[in-house]
């Protein structure tokens, strides 16, 4: 590629036929180290660079990079709907609905029933949620499309 420089070839390429020797090529070398040293921040800049622009704000993007930088052995960060649970109303005596409890009812959140206003909710492990949990914001900041609301949750287990 046109990128990639055999710095240590370079300097010894650019000494004249003559000067090509063991001690003026080191020489020549010894200059190119600061130059090596911005060459290769700037290597790993581009390839940072390139892995954002591999991935978009779609659901299946978004959770491989969320999981590739914070979860990259279990990648058991995933991605779920804004809706994550059905709304169970129950009515007093006043409003005379009558509605038949015959289930287990679980009191949630707000935040965890179906009237949310959220578009989607990352589930991430505890480990991950106490420790990274700025990091997981600002990534997921980056790559959600404008005007999305989420939330993060963790992940029960």
């Amino acid at each position: 590629m046109w990128y990639k420089i055999d710095w240590n070839q370079f300097a010894v390429n650019m000494l004249p036929t003559f000067l090509r020797k063991p001690v003026n090529s080191a020489f020549a070398q010894l200059f190119l180290r600061a130059v090596i040293s911005i060459y290769i921040k700037w290597v790993k800049w581009r390839s940072l660079n390139l892995y954002k622009l591999e991935h978009t704000g779609q659901v299946c993007s978004l959770r491989k990079s969320l999981n590739d930088n914070f979860d990259s052995l279990e990648r058991r960060i995933y991605i779920g709907e804004g809706n994550a649970f059905d709304t169970v109303y129950i009515y007093t005596e006043a409003e005379a609905q009558q509605v038949y409890i015959n289930d287990t009812i679980y009191l949630r959140t707000e935040g965890e029933t179906a009237d949310t206003g959220l578009d989607f909710i990352v589930w991430v492990p505890l480990e991950v949620f106490n420790t990274e949990i700025h990091g997981l914001k600002a990534h997921i900041e980056f790559y959600k499309a404008g005007g999305k609301r989420y939330s993060i949750f963790i992940i029960n287990g």
